[in-house]
């Protein structure tokens, strides 16, 4: 690992960090302006909740609207993908026999607030299924076989969770186009790890999070909805009437901080050597894939078609993972060997989900091996 960059990230020297992907990580510099927003709040609390707050939220909003190369009056500040999410789904209309549709690698929190929507109100929740490497003509065609007239609300991952695919979704958002349906993409590991255009995807909403590639505090996340596809906040508060992104800026009295510093994310991953910077780390983790799986002496066909750039997934071993009930114990077993990486049991196989993130380097890979190799041993 690069010390500097572990430094300049707060991250434990002593733990392997192999996935940034799951929660991010904050660089210092940034948690350090979000503690000075904190105190600045604790100063004079009535005059900075009151008069001082809300122009500041709305320039952050601006700030990561201009990141996002959208329009501000449409991006709306959400805490993460599961709360915009939430307020998609608050502000649809079902009715009994409706139906919503979700990818078989779809986010399993997201799958969860569907399923619940759907009991509540007599719809059903569809599943376009897609093996791992699929190409993107059968995703595409996943997505619209799984769609009839009943459908109201297609989720579309931009890059799925549990196996680092990066899904076509202006493909899929065109295949499934029709009136009385809605589409909306899961992003939340797209901001800083792909240059979307969000408006030109076709879709009717779009959720981000800051907080993985973006390097902002946690709890920082960008809900687009394109004009004429209005979401109501899930939190309803003193802002309501005052237009769909305003809407958001203000979920009553909290800490803020967050949303304040998210610039500051922002403007590091620019430091840090932006697009070009992403570019080196998809180098970076397409060679330690190479290097783990060569390793364990699994081959690498049958895996995604087009990866995340800054995730991949390594196969495990034949009888590693034979369920979803060994990932936990397995997670734990690295752990304790103070390694942090992502073992996923999908469609009746084992892997290891890896990230590329700046404080990596190709040693860390050959780290990781050798801990899956004595962990198997022991096994």
């Amino acid at each position: 690992m690069d010390t500097a960059l572990l430094e300049s990230f707060g991250l434990d020297p002593d733990v392997l960090h192999l996935n940034h992907g799951a929660f991010g990580v904050a660089p210092v510099q940034v948690r350090r302006a979000a503690q000075a927003w904190r105190d600045r709040a604790e100063r004079n609390p009535h005059r900075f909740n009151r008069v001082d707050l809300p122009p500041l939220v709305a320039a952050a909003r601006e700030q990561a609207a201009a990141f996002l190369g959208i329009d501000p009056s449409r991006a709306a500040w959400v805490r993460n993908v599961s709360e915009g999410v939430s307020a998609v789904l608050g502000s649809l209309e079902l009715r009994p026999g409706d139906e919503l549709v979700i990818g078989s690698h779809g986010y399993g929190a997201v799958a969860m607030a569907l399923r619940h929507r759907a009991a509540r109100t007599g719809a059903s929740l569809i599943e376009a299924a897609f093996p791992v490497g699929a190409d993107d003509d059968t995703i595409v065609s996943a997505y619209a076989a799984a769609c009839s007239s009943r459908t109201r609300l297609i989720v579309v991952d931009r890059v799925t969770s549990p196996t680092a695919t990066v899904i076509p979704v202006t493909a899929v958002t065109a295949a499934v186009a029709a009136p009385g349906r809605s589409v909306l993409i899961d992003a939340a590991h797209v901001p800083g790890q792909l240059p979307d255009d969000i408006a030109a995807s076709g879709a009717d909403h779009w959720v981000g999070n800051l907080h993985k590639w973006g390097y902002a505090p946690r709890g920082s996340a960008i809900l687009w909805s394109r004009p004429g596809a209005d979401v109501t906040p899930t939190v309803l508060s003193w802002q309501l009437e005052d237009g769909y992104a305003a809407s958001f800026d203000y979920p009553g009295t909290w800490d803020y901080a967050g949303w304040l510093a998210a610039p500051d994310g922002l403007a590091y991953w620019a430091e840090l050597g932006g697009w070009e910077t992403v570019a080196g780390l998809a180098d970076l983790v397409t060679d330690g894939q190479k290097q783990v799986a060569g390793a364990l002496g699994v081959p690498l066909d049958r895996l995604p078609a087009v990866p995340a750039p800054t995730m991949r997934l390594v196969p495990l071993p034949d009888g590693t993972l034979t369920g979803p009930e060994q990932v936990n114990p397995f997670y734990e077993a690295l752990s304790r060997q103070r390694v942090e990486v992502a073992p996923i049991y999908f469609a009746g196989n084992g892997y290891l989900r890896i990230a590329a993130a700046p404080y990596n380097t190709p040693d860390d890979y050959d780290r990781l091996a050798d801990v899956v190799r004595e962990l198997l041993k022991s096994r």
